[in-house]
C-alpha cells in the first residue's frame, strides 16, 4: 500500500481537543479539523502548528486557505483575528499529543526500478525510493527524528514523526547514513544528490538536485540545501538553515545562518571564505608576536 500523505484526525472539534490536551480556544471552537498539516501546505480541514515568528507570514496565508492553527501562546497576537485558533502554553507538547492520535496508514517501503540496497540497510515505514537509488551498508532510512516536547512540570515526550522519507532517482547514500522521517511532511533527497558515508539528515530536511555532501556531516531538522551545493566533510548545519543553489561550504564549518546562492563559506560560525582566512591570518600574526 502506498501512503497518501495525510495525517488523519478523529474528527474532534478544537474545543474538544483543548479539553483533552490543554490550552485555550481563542476562536472557532466548533471547527473540527480532519488532518494535521505543515503550515506551508495546510488548508481547509487542516490544523497546522505555529511555534515561531519566522513562520507568521506563512501562517497568515494558511489562514486564507482555511486552515485552523495550533499556536504557541506567544504567537497568538501575530495571527489575531484568525477564525480558528487553539493557543497553548506548551504548543509543541500539544502537537505531540495530537500526532499520537493520528490515524496513519502502514506502508512498506516502495522501491523504484534498479535500486541497489545493501542487505544491512534498514528502510522504515513510508519510505519511497525512485529509480537507480543506491543505499549503502548500515544505512537507516525513515527512523523517527530527534524531536522532543517539554510540557507541564518540565515533562518530556517524544514528537511522533510519521511522514516518512522520499528519495528521488539516481541518489546515492554511502555506508552508515541516517535519514530521519519527516514530522508533518516527508524528508526529501532530490534527484541525483550524493551523500558520502556517515551523513546524518535530520527530519524534514530537503536536499536539492545534484547536491553532494561529504562524510561525517550533520544536517539538523528542516535544513534546506539548494541544487548543486557542495558540502565538505564534518560540516554541521543548524536547524531551519537555507543554503542557496551552487553554494560551497568548506570542511568542518559550522553553519548557523542562511547561505546565499553561489556563496562560499568557511569557519565557525561560517562566514565568507576569504573573510575567514583573513581572520585566521590576523589570529596567527597575534600569536606569533607574543601578544
Amino acid at each position: 500500500m502506498t501512503w497518501d500523505g495525510v495525517l488523519r484526525l478523529r474528527g474532534d472539534s478544537l474545543e474538544e481537543l483543548s479539553v483533552r490536551h490543554g490550552g485555550r480556544v481563542v476562536s472557532g471552537g466548533d471547527r473540527a479539523p480532519r488532518a494535521v498539516a505543515s503550515i506551508d501546505v495546510a488548508g481547509d480541514g487542516d490544523v497546522a502548528p505555529l511555534f515561531s515568528s519566522r513562520f507568521a507570514a506563512a501562517a497568515r496565508v494558511a489562514i486564507e486557505r482555511g486552515a485552523a492553527l495550533l499556536v504557541d501562546r506567544k504567537m497568538t497576537a501575530s495571527v489575531g483575528g484568525a477564525p480558528a485558533i487553539w493557543e497553548h502554553e506548551h504548543a509543541k507538547w500539544a502537537l505531540a499529543a495530537l500526532l499520537g492520535e493520528v490515524s496513519v496508514e502502514s506502508a512498506a517501503p516502495v522501491l523504484g526500478a534498479d535500486c541497489s540496497i545493501a542487505p544491512t540497510a534498514v528502510l522504515g515505514q513510508r519510505v519511497v525510493l525512485g529509480e537507480r537509488v543506491v543505499i549503502g551498508a548500515g544505512c537507516v532510512i525513515g527512523n523517527a527524528g530527534f524531536g522532543w516536547a517539554i510540557g507541564p512540570a518540565q515533562a518530556v515526550r517524544a514528537v511522533p514523526h510519521l511522514a516518512g522519507v522520499v528519495i528521488d532517482s539516481d541518489v546515492s547514500l554511502g555506508p552508515l547514513c541516517t535519514v530521519d522521517a519527516g514530522m508533518l511532511s516527508p524528508t526529501r533527497i532530490r534527484q541525483g544528490a550524493k551523500l558520502d558515508a556517515h551523513v546524518h539528515v535530520g527530519h524534514n530536511a530537503d536536499i536539492g538536485e545534484g547536491t553532494m555532501v561529504a562524510a561525517q556531516c550533520g544536517l539538523a531538522g528542516s535544513v534546506k540545501l539548494g541544487r548543486r551545493v557542495l558540502v565538505g566533510g564534518q560540516v554541521g548545519i543548524a536547524d531551519h538553515v537555507v543554503v542557496g543553489d551552487d553554494a560551497r561550504i568548506a570542511a568542518k564549518s559550522g553553519v548557523i545562518g542562511d547561505v546565499p546562492a553561489g556563496a562560499t563559506v568557511a569557519g565557525y560560525p561560517a562566514v565568507g571564505r576569504m573573510r575567514w582566512l583573513r581572520a585566521l591570518a590576523k589570529l596567527y600574526a597575534l600569536s606569533g608576536s607574543g601578544k
